[in-house]
């Protein structure tokens, strides 16, 4: 509820900034929207994210699932962020960035994996 309280009150600052300082506003908007995210990030997101890596514990990839889609979201966030600023070549280089870093992340994955497939098979040659 402290997180709803808080959103209003932002937003009462930001109709105030953009009607006595606008040329301040865009980057106290920008300001505001990480203290709001990083605030949501803490205070619901991360302790959602343990307690479904803790429920789904018992699956052999759910940790490389919600890693995954954890950081596209953020991604997404972040980049959605930067195109409304009108930087949309840095929005779009962030998004390729994330999804460069989820293939990386689950390469390491598939390299165990077919490590194993290949002992496997020599095994049986």
């Amino acid at each position: 509820m402290e997180i709803v309280i808080l959103a209003v009150v932002m937003l009462l600052l930001l109709l105030l900034i953009k009607e006595v300082i606008q040329p301040l506003h865009a980057l106290i908007s920008v300001m505001f929207s990480f203290l709001l995210f990083s605030m949501l990030f803490s205070a619901l997101f991360l302790p959602f994210i343990k307690q479904l890596l803790e429920t789904l514990a018992f699956l052999p990839y759910a940790k490389a699932v919600v890693v995954s889609a954890s950081l596209f979201y953020i991604g997404q966030w972040v980049s959605m962020l930067l195109i409304e600023q009108n930087y949309k070549v840095l929005g779009n280089i962030v998004n390729d960035g994330v999804k460069i870093v989820i293939l990386g992340y689950w390469f390491k994955e598939f390299l165990a994996v077919l490590q194993e497939v290949s002992a496997i098979l020599q095994r049986l040659n």
